[in-house]
This record gives structure tokens, sequence and C-alpha cells, in this order.
């Protein structure tokens, strides 16, 4: 297990003085790459050719965290096959676990754009561990989502990978969230289906669907669905 510490900075933060959720994603990605290349699932030969995606991700926080909020994040690598990696990550506040999040990830060639192997990237990877959890949710197209915006991916959103980097699904899908839901209410529970990757300049047709406190986020590009995000929003005051 790899473990890092954050004290929550102003400028991650939203107006509430909460985190924003997308910054919690970046921070897993931080700590996944240092804890990749320290157990050997990634070294810097790999850099420019192989690397590592998201397919699906699932976020349960118990409360919200907030601006010099101290937190504590751990990652762990779970039982693997040859083409998908599940990562597991824990949050703490105050010793308390109060958030926990499992993704799986594939190994892509990047210039070939294909799933491959650790074996031909070059790896030898540890003993396969034992643990195992519940998958990351799996999401559906909604039958009464509705178009409500479209979304022309920058060169700013683009990630060593080429495409659209993964913390930023969230922070698209959050803005279609009215400003007054923000008010006393935070996300606590997140789920990302990542289906196809997004590409500088391509446009996203965003649909919502909104159930009570739950919204249901889906970008099309060409008529193909790419991505689903899910959000619950829960009554909180600090």
């Amino acid at each position: 297990m790899y473990t890092l510490r954050y004290t929550i900075q102003n400028d991650q933060c939203d107006y509430t003085g909460r985190l924003r959720d997308e910054n919690i994603f970046v921070y897993f990605s931080r700590l996944a790459t240092a804890d990749g290349s320290l157990s050997g699932f990634y070294k810097e030969s790999m850099k420019g050719k192989y690397g590592y995606v998201v397919s699906k991700q699932s976020l349960i926080l118990t409360e919200p965290i907030y601006e010099d909020d101290e937190i504590t994040l751990t990652t762990d690598i779970g039982h693997y096959s040859n083409v998908i990696f599940p990562r597991f990550y824990y949050v703490e506040k105050e010793g308390r676990r109060i958030g926990e999040c499992r993704s799986i990830w594939t190994l892509i060639d990047l210039k070939r754009r294909r799933i491959t192997s650790p074996k031909r990237a070059g790896l030898t990877l540890p003993d396969n561990p034992d643990l195992v959890k519940e998958d990351p949710e799996t999401l559906f197209t909604q039958d009464d989502r509705q178009l409500v915006n479209t979304y022309t991916v920058p060169y700013s959103d683009i990630d060593t990978n080429r495409h659209l980097n993964n913390t930023h699904y969230l922070r698209i899908a959050s803005n279609l969230i009215p400003v007054e839901a923000y008010e006393n209410h935070f996300m606590d529970s997140i789920s990302i289906n990542y289906k196809k990757e997004i590409l500088a300049h391509q446009t996203i047709e965003l649909y919502l669907t909104h159930i009570d406190d739950t919204y249901i986020i889906e970008g099309d590009v060409e008529g193909e669905n790419c991505f689903i995000v899910k959000i619950h929003m829960k009554e909180y005051t600090k």
C-alpha cells in the first residue's frame, strides 16, 4: 500500500469551501502513478509508448472535505488479470475513514490506441494479490435523458495519453448540476464509466437525467455514447 497526505488549499475548493470533487480524482491519479512505479506496474521506458487508462470508477464519501482539512490517501492493487487491473483508494480524515473508491484500469499501446499486455510493455509484474472487491458500478444510457449542452474539448483538457483527462469528466458533468444544489448538499456517491476515449477538438453532446437527488450525465460524440457519470447529492451541514 502507498500513502500520500494532503492539506486542502483554497484554490482546490468551490465557493462553499468544499473540495471540488474532481480534485480528489487528481489526487488518486498521482497516488496510482507513484504506487505503480514503486510496485512494478510502471517504468520510465513506457513513457510515450504505453499507459494505463481507467474504464470505471465508483467513489463513496461519508462526509465532505473542506479547505484546510488534512487528508490521508492510500491505494492498493486488487487481484488482476492480463488486461484488467483493479485499484482501490481509501480516504481518511482525522483518523477516520471517510471514503473509498473502486476503479478498473487497462494498459494501452498509445500509438496503436489498443489494449495491450504487460509483457508487450516490458513489464514483469509482482505476485498477484488476493484482494477482491465489488466492481465499480456499471451505468446505462437513460431512456428519458435530455440534451442540455455541448462541450468542445480544448488543448488544456488533453493529458499525456493524448485524450480527455479522466479527471475532467467529472468537472464537465458537475457543471450541469444547478449551483443551488451545492448550497447544503455534497456529492456522497460518484460513479463514472469511460466507454470510448474523447480526443482534442471533438464536440460532446451532454445529456442529463435528474431523479430526486441523483444526476446522470451522459456524453455522446457523433452519436456514440462515450461516458456516463452518476452523481448522488446528500444533504449536509457543517
